[in-house]
């Protein structure tokens, strides 16, 4: 029995697939490369494969993260090879390695996430104000939302810690989106959505950004503190 670390990419193609489908069909690709994936004990015994982050409905990625314990001793480049083999156009996989005996999960390593996103500014706002008020809201020492905690109770959370940075940059055509690059970071496991930093900025500065579905987010790399 060993862990297998594996580093793979979402693209366009796939990119309104929810993370319960995703699961769903890294599971089946393992059956269909006949990789012997670990099951957990119990009255409903399940596999013993995770991610390191769910990936929302929209987001596309070139770096994210999975593991799955197999059953005996498998080679990283058969495992990727014959992974895919199998997966549907719209992932594949980068990168694998076998971890050593207690090595933490991928959720407890997460240090960061680079984000740039495609989205439309409301008319009556240029891009020369909205970098002047995202200079501003980064310079805010508090910055409070109202949350859902897990037990479905609205709170006020502070999310300025989990913002590292922010920054706009504007197409040769000034009817196109603009980018949002941004730099978010893990603490104790939490973070926040890229979308709701842009609804905070919204909710503090008035109508700025177009939050709809016509935004286009991409994770460009998740930071683990022991990275591949």
């Amino acid at each position: 029995m060993s862990k297998i670390q594996y580093r793979f990419k979402r693209s366009t193609a796939l990119r309104f697939l929810s993370h319960l489908d995703q699961q769903r069909l890294f599971q089946r690709a393992f059956r269909r490369a006949n990789i012997n994936i670990e099951y957990s004990h119990g009255f409903n015994p399940h596999p013993r494969m995770s991610f390191a982050l769910a990936m929302s409905v929209g987001l596309t990625s070139d770096w994210e993260y999975g593991e799955v314990i197999v059953t005996g001793e498998l080679d990283c480049n058969d495992f990727m090879t014959r992974m895919n083999a199998v997966l549907p156009n719209g992932l594949e996989i980068i990168s694998a390695k076998v971890c050593d005996e207690g090595t933490p999960s991928l959720s407890s390593l997460l240090e960061k996430s680079y984000y740039s996103l495609k989205v439309k500014l409301v008319p009556e706002i240029n891009f020369e104000r909205t970098n002047q008020i995202i200079k501003s809201y980064l310079e805010l020492p508090v910055i409070n939302i109202q949350k859902r905690n897990k037990k479905g109770k609205m709170v006020e959370k502070d999310i300025r810690p989990f913002i590292e940075s922010i920054s706009v940059n504007q197409e040769d055509d000034k009817n196109d989106p603009i980018n949002v690059k941004m730099t978010l970071v893990y603490i104790e496991q939490q973070c926040v959505k890229p979308e709701l930093v842009l609804e905070s900025v919204n909710n503090l500065n008035g109508a700025i950004f177009i939050i709809d579905p016509t935004i286009e987010c991409h994770r460009h790399k998740l930071l683990l503190k022991a990275d591949f």
